[in-house]
């Protein structure tokens, strides 16, 4: 189950991964805005989704969140 995490450090790839994703959604909305081609735009999103995720999801987080 997805929940927010309570490690400082799952917390902390969450709130990079968040930032990321909100960045690069606006870069792209800058970009197509302006009409500049943006191809390939989803490898752009790879990193802070996987930052996301490994934040989110218990087996990759680095610190292992307390059972409840």
């Amino acid at each position: 189950m997805l929940r927010f995490p309570q490690r400082w450090l799952n917390r902390l790839l969450c709130y990079v991964g968040l930032f990321g994703v909100l960045f690069q959604l606006t870069a792209a909305l800058h970009a197509w805005w302006h009409q500049i081609p943006l191809p390939h735009f989803w490898l752009l999103l790879v990193a802070p989704l996987l930052c996301l995720v490994s934040g989110l999801w218990s087996p990759l987080q680095p610190q292992q969140e307390p059972q409840s």
